[in-house]
């Protein structure tokens, strides 16, 4: 994807501007799926119910079925997540350059892309991106600075491949913020890129409002973390591949 190609060869070129991977990374996606619904917008949304031509039995079979399929899909996701956050952070895991950078425009795309769904289906005010932003980069930056003690590095003995394990409270964080935002949505906001505009459980707007707002907050802190982590995974990395840094051999 070329927008991965530039952010990357930025990234290599500029390593004291770490910064600029999730500032570049969230105005791409945001900018590509503006683009993406303003052309390609299917008028669901403006579909009056009461006008379908469906008897009811079949309109609450087929509302049932498309809920418990976003239940079954969206349980799949959080233990993947689950596991595969929690499994690295105490075992450990090999790490390369690029997979640390195709891991972070990963989970950025991710939680763009759930963020874009709250504003243009749920219908936050987009001044609220203010915070949301505000609250992604301070945290991020945080875990940047205070995640160096949180995680240890060491290399194969055969292969010399660089290995990490740590930070498994950050790990944990984002499979919460992730995964309660994912299930507030099924049980209560609904939307998340399909027809229905509710959830499981029906709530007033104002309440779905500001239910996706918390949630998007604390998506937002999660994300911010992870992210934040990575970049100092990163930088550790390039320092022990240059021979900056010495580390153990296991």
């Amino acid at each position: 994807m070329w927008c991965i190609r530039i952010i990357r060869n930025w990234y290599g070129a500029h390593v004291e501007n770490l910064m600029l991977i999730p500032i570049l990374t969230i105005a791409t996606i945001f900018i590509i799926l503006s683009t993406i619904q303003s052309i390609h917008a299917f008028p669901i949304n403006n579909i009056d119910s009461t006008k379908l031509q469906l008897p009811n039995p079949q309109k609450s079979i087929s509302l049932n079925e498309m809920n418990i399929g976003k239940i079954i899909l969206y349980s799949i996701v959080i233990i993947i997540l689950v596991v595969t956050r929690l499994k690295w952070a105490k075992h450990g895991r090999k790490v390369t350059r690029k997979k640390i950078i195709i891991e972070s425009i990963f989970f950025l795309a991710i939680g763009s892309i759930v963020i874009f769904d709250s504003f243009y289906n749920v219908g936050i005010p987009i001044l609220y991106l203010i915070p949301y932003l505000v609250v992604f980069f301070g945290l991020q930056h945080y875990s940047f600075l205070h995640s160096n003690s949180f995680i240890s590095f060491w290399a194969d003995s055969k292969t010399k491949s660089i290995y990490v394990k740590g930070g498994t409270h950050i790990h944990l964080a984002y499979v919460i913020g992730t995964a309660s935002r994912i299930i507030i949505s099924v049980l209560f906001i609904g939307s998340l890129f399909t027809p229905s505009r509710h959830g499981v459980i029906y709530i007033d707007n104002s309440t779905q409002v500001l239910a996706t707002v918390v949630f998007d907050l604390l998506l937002m802190i999660s994300l911010g973390l992870l992210v934040g982590i990575n970049r100092r995974i990163l930088i550790r990395y390039n320092l022990i591949n240059t021979g900056k840094e010495k580390i153990s051999e296991k």
